[in-house]
């Protein structure tokens, strides 16, 4: 193979009690990744969405450092070009840098026929997290690769549990700055006994509710952090009052990641209702998603 062409999607972090712990593949928005073979090292360009804002170079771009070291720990001969046309805006809480680097490593694997598991595939990915995040970070890119909902349980070893759901989703996306570095800064050292209780005890709840299938108990538990929401809340304008009038509306709502994205699970034939009082408060785009399979092959020769 010479080039491949990947869809990488957007994934939801957190998602209420589960802090650096659960996530969630999104169907869209999503990246679209193209990687060739090449003799001159790693060529980086990016189109779309928020590319202004974002590195060429390899050492500060979440994919190049991807391509980078798996070029290096395989001995890979040349190099690569990477063209990056992004569709999740960079900062949303979304992660956007998460789907560069999960889907390099990916499409690296493919390309390069490695035929590396999952797992060996997040810890890739991971690495590229850590040019964004400060350290090696799973909870977006394990999403990104199996697709459905993950649990990031252990770092070293690094171990990550997948269950596929499906299920419809909406994103609110403000048009409000969040820093990632703000949004760790602001969260507490220490919390009380009583809210590591909560929390533990209403993500039990959520992996309880996709076996069985209970929607509503998986929203009604997301929205029952006591320890991370409270605080980001804080940071994105609006968000409590959209939060107070939408609680007939949904089954749950939450802050997506550091934010400022907010991911919405509606009840039947809610959506309109929800739309108008999102854009009288934000005025901002409403992604109408569902819960998605993970990066996908678009093309490959």
């Amino acid at each position: 193979m010479e080039r491949i062409k990947v869809i990488s999607p957007a994934t939801s972090a957190n998602l209420g009690p589960g802090y650096d712990i659960f996530g969630l593949a999104l169907s869209e928005p999503y990246d679209i990744i193209t990687l060739s073979r090449s003799e001159e090292g790693i060529v980086i360009s990016v189109r779309g969405e928020g590319a202004d804002r974002i590195p060429r170079e390899v050492d500060k771009n979440t994919a190049g450092v991807v391509a980078r070291e798996m070029i290096k720990d395989f001995n890979i001969e040349g190099g690569v070009k990477i063209e990056i046309h992004k569709g999740i805006r960079p900062g949303s809480g979304l992660g956007s840098s998460a789907a560069s680097s999960a889907g390099v490593a990916f499409a690296m694997n493919e390309l390069f026929d490695l035929k590396l598991s999952k797992l060996e595939l997040v810890k890739y990915a991971a690495l590229g997290e850590s040019i964004s995040a400060g350290f090696p970070h799973a909870d977006n890119v394990a999403p990104a690769i199996y697709g459905g909902f993950t649990m990031v349980i252990n770092y070293n070893p690094l171990e990550v549990l997948h269950v596929p759901v499906d299920f419809k989703m909406l994103v609110a996306l403000p048009d409000i700055e969040v820093s990632t570095k703000k949004a760790r800064d602001i969260l507490p050292d220490k919390i009380p006994l009583t809210s590591m209780v909560n929390n533990v005890g209403k993500a039990c709840g959520m992996v309880y509710s996709l076996f069985k299938g209970d929607i509503e108990l998986f929203g009604r538990c997301m929205m029952g952090d006591r320890v991370v929401e409270p605080h980001r809340a804080q940071l994105i304008p609006g968000y409590k009052e959209v939060k107070e009038k939408l609680k007939d509306l949904v089954y749950g709502i939450t802050i997506s990641g550091s934010g400022p994205g907010v991911i919405i699970i509606p009840r039947e034939g809610e959506v309109p209702k929800i739309e108008k009082i999102v854009d009288k408060v934000w005025g901002c785009p409403l992604y109408c998603t569902k819960v998605g399979p993970g990066i996908q092959v678009l093309e490959g020769d």
